[in-house]
């Protein structure tokens, strides 16, 4: 696909993402460039919203920041749900084993509370 005269909005939030997890990780285009085997330029043009890329790209892309391709489309600050995953994601594997350890704390069976026998009353 050649480039666009205008950014695509979802290409552009796409890019956007991109732009602010390279920048986070302290990474120029020119690092993402070598880390990818993608033209600096054309990283540029994603980054920017003017071309879509196709799924190859987008792994190549995730891997080289250290990420899975699933998390480069999340938009924590459209839904809550995002953001938490988000969360998730920037734990240390300290942090996330004792979340882990909290959930599944939280999903063990309860033990049920004794009913009354017959004709016992409630008062």
């Amino acid at each position: 696909m050649g480039r666009r005269h205008e950014p695509d909005p979802f290409a552009l939030k796409l890019g956007h993402r991109i732009r602010d997890l390279r920048l986070a990780q302290g990474m120029s285009l020119e690092h993402l460039r070598r880390k990818t085997g993608v033209v600096a330029s054309h990283l540029s043009l994603i980054e920017r919203g003017y071309v879509a890329i196709n799924v190859a790209t987008l792994d190549r892309i995730a891997r080289a920041l250290d990420l899975t391709p699933m998390f480069l489309v999340l938009f924590p600050e459209e839904s809550e749900l995002e953001a938490v995953v988000e969360q998730i994601g920037s734990m240390s594997a300290e942090e996330l084993a004792q979340l882990c350890e909290r959930v599944s704390a939280s999903q063990s069976p309860r033990a049920e509370e004794p009913r009354p026998s017959r004709g016992t009353r409630r008062t």
